[in-house]
């Protein structure tokens, strides 16, 4: 069975991501990305990686659950949207 990476970088879209370090550096350079990093890391570690390799398995209910979650915080919310607009500038 592939690990987590592997399935990672199996995955296009988030291989191209990957690939291209500028972009990442740039998102987690982003007070956005880090507000709804810091609520993310509040949230059970091992449920969000096992939510992330559903997701990648075809399986996105898990991870649509964290990420309801997560909106539910007035805060992590507002992050969310704005980390949203600039990716998609």
């Amino acid at each position: 069975m592939p690990n987590f990476a592997d399935q990672l970088g199996s995955n296009p879209q988030a291989k191209q991501l990957l690939e291209n370090q500028k972009a990442i550096r740039q998102m987690l350079a982003n007070p956005e990305t880090r507000k709804v990093l810091q609520s993310l890391q509040k949230k059970n570690v091992n449920r969000l990686q096992a939510a992330a390799q559903s997701a990648l398995q075809g399986d996105t209910s898990a991870l649509t659950g964290v990420l309801q979650e997560l909106s539910a915080d007035p805060q992590a919310a507002k992050a969310m949207e704005r980390l949203n607009q600039t990716m998609n500038r």
